[in-house]
């Protein structure tokens, strides 16, 4: 079983519209609404993947309920906090024409305390249950730099392998407590770490990044792929399969299942680094955040070489 916790969770509303502009009136060609934020989809990737996953967090409002209606519809396990406040929709505008890709974000709840101490209690309760814990996205407004340091710590108290997956103060603050895996996109690695100007700087400091404690870094460079440290090795992945991308929403997200689900059947790293990379590839490849085709994915992960750098 894996855990997600989601603390800004969302209704992603899709739109393809060819000739989208900023100003007029637009035909939608197509659309799709999903339960979405970072943990959700993780949830999402893994329950496809035949993984047992259940997903927790805030939910509030009639959007609460629109997100549980989805969770529900594609089966997808999930046990929340309840908040009066609403929860978020977020807004993916996609242009095949023009090749542009839009998103429109709001930030979200501010969540009162007494919910954040229901919540705690529930990861504490949930978490012996499960293999691994994954906290995932950015929390909302005014949530304090210290919220996942301090559940990390809580739940590796309890013996249970811990994924994060944020950025800025959050993730400088959550690596603290030694997280088993972390999971920055390029961007936010360089936010963490100062800038790189090389694939090989990156991997320095990602080992200095080991040398306080942590399980594993992977970095996440999209179509450019991935660089990763486990242990005392170190990993470099380039020259992702070609592949017509329609949407990058959820890529890192389906990363971070795939290495996971990988991990719980045994695999060594370097093979669920691997196979995690072709989940997020076909992901791109769809529209919707953690939407992927396991039969494309069995296709590229013969395609990734996964090389050991000395």
């Amino acid at each position: 079983m894996i855990l997600t916790v989601t603390v800004n969770p969302a209704i992603d509303k899709n739109y393809m519209i060819p000739g989208f502009a900023i100003t007029g009136i637009h035909r939608v060609q197509a659309m799709s609404a999903v339960a979405a934020g970072k943990g959700l989809n993780v949830s999402r990737v893994l329950r496809t993947l035949g993984v047992p996953t259940l997903a927790t967090g805030f939910a509030g409002g009639f959007t609460g309920k629109q997100i549980e209606a989805s969770l529900r519809q594609q089966e997808v396990g999930y046990d929340f906090v309840r908040v009066r406040a609403e929860s978020r929709s977020n807004i993916l505008i996609v242009d095949d024409n023009g090749g542009t890709h839009t998103e429109v974000k709001e930030p979200g709840p501010r969540i009162p305390g007494e919910a954040w101490k229901r919540l705690r209690k529930k990861i504490i309760r949930l978490a012996p249950t499960c293999d691994w814990v994954v906290f995932s996205g950015s929390p909302p407004p005014d949530t304090p730099s210290r919220v996942y340091f301090q559940w990390i710590q809580d739940v590796k108290e309890l013996g249970v392998k811990v994924a994060l997956d944020t950025r800025g103060p959050w993730l400088k603050e959550g690596i603290k407590a030694k997280p088993d895996l972390v999971k920055p996109n390029w961007e936010e690695f360089q936010e963490l770490v100062g800038p790189c100007y090389s694939r090989v700087q990156a991997m320095n400091k990602a080992r200095t990044l080991m040398d306080e404690g942590l399980g594993a870094v992977v970095v996440s460079m999209g179509a450019k792929g991935a660089l990763a440290v486990h242990n005392k090795h170190t990993y470099s992945v380039q020259n992702l399969p070609p592949i017509e991308v329609i949407s990058a929403v959820g890529s890192g997200d389906s990363l971070v299942a795939g290495i996971l689900a990988k991990q719980l059947e045994g695999k060594d790293f370097a093979t669920a680094l691997q196979f995690g990379l072709a989940v997020a590839c076909s992901n791109t490849a769809h529209f919707g955040a953690g939407i992927f085709d396991p039969e494309q994915v069995a296709v590229l992960t013969d395609m990734i070489t996964v090389e050991e750098i000395n």
